[in-house]
């Protein structure tokens, strides 16, 4: 019994000695892979042994991977994952890894990166809603029709309502523009709104009269800002008075012009006939 065990442990060591390094001329083979499974090496350690012999060379293993072969690999008990390896001994390539675009990240100190402008609330970016101004009227005709023509007529753009829904709760305001691919701060101009009962509006241009017709705001109803580029496509605009309160409007006009009909004398021209509103109040 005790001569039993012990060339039973040296079978086993012998096994156990192959799979750590391959004999010289000695080729590993199915065999070998049968008695490593039944000797209870672990799959893993079975298949660093074959690709060790497969990187020792083309004469290092000789497995057979015929049918008939892999009925008896699995009459042995070895394993899909093993019968595979001795397929194709060649380890499988590293994944790849795509690594993740990394979030854009937002500046506290600047409005988000949407065109727009914003009132800077104390640590808050509030956005002034902005609209499309496609709404014009003539003003002034009864004084140009007494007259025979000699005083001019207005073309003025008006918006709904007499009071904006954005309410704007300083006197002295900080706004930031995040402005179109193309613009830049130049290209707006802050404007008093004439208040009405039904509208707010401002004069984008005059015709006829003895002056003849010009197009653009009134400047009387311009107020002059700052304005400091801070960041791509965004600048900081600090006003250089208070604000009464009022209705006000940044407008950034598409700079069209139009001609005017039914004045008496003069040039008949418009002014910039659409653009785009933010409009504001400051309450009392």
């Amino acid at each position: 019994m005790k001569r039993f065990a012990y060339l039973a442990a040296v079978a086993l060591f012998a096994i156990v000695a192959s799979v750590g390094g391959q004999e010289p001329g000695r080729r590993l083979t199915n065999q070998d892979i049968i008695a490593m499974v039944k000797a209870g090496i672990s799959d893993d350690v079975i298949i660093a042994k074959i690709r060790a012999a497969g990187t020792a060379g083309a004469d290092a293993a000789a497995f057979d991977t015929s049918v008939d072969g892999l009925k008896a690999l699995k009459d042995g008990n070895v394993s899909d994952v093993v019968v595979k390896v001795m397929i194709n001994p060649a380890p499988a390539p590293a994944p790849v890894v795509v690594a993740a675009a990394a979030p854009m990240t937002m500046d506290p100190n600047l409005p988000p990166p949407e065109v727009g402008v914003y009132w800077k609330d104390g640590s808050n970016f509030v956005l002034i809603q902005g609209r499309a101004l496609d709404q014009t009227k003539v003003g002034g005709r009864a004084g140009s029709y007494f007259t025979d023509g000699m005083r001019n007529q207005h073309w003025d753009a008006y918006v709904d309502g007499p009071h904006s829904s954005n309410v704007v709760q300083e006197r002295r305001p900080t706004f930031y523009l995040y402005v179109p691919d193309g613009n830049d701060a130049l290209d707006y101009v802050l404007l008093i709104l004439n208040k009405k009962s039904n509208r707010r509006e401002f004069q984008i241009g005059s015709f006829g009269g003895v002056t003849g017709g010009k197009s653009g705001v009134k400047k009387d109803k311009v107020i002059d800002f700052s304005a400091v580029h801070v960041g791509i496509r965004t600048y900081k605009v600090s006003l250089l008075q208070d604000l009464k309160p009022g209705e006000y409007a940044f407008f950034m006009g598409t700079g069209t012009s139009e001609t005017m009909s039914g004045a008496h004398g003069g040039n008949r021209s418009g002014g910039a006939a659409s653009g785009r509103l933010y409009d504001f109040s400051i309450p009392e």
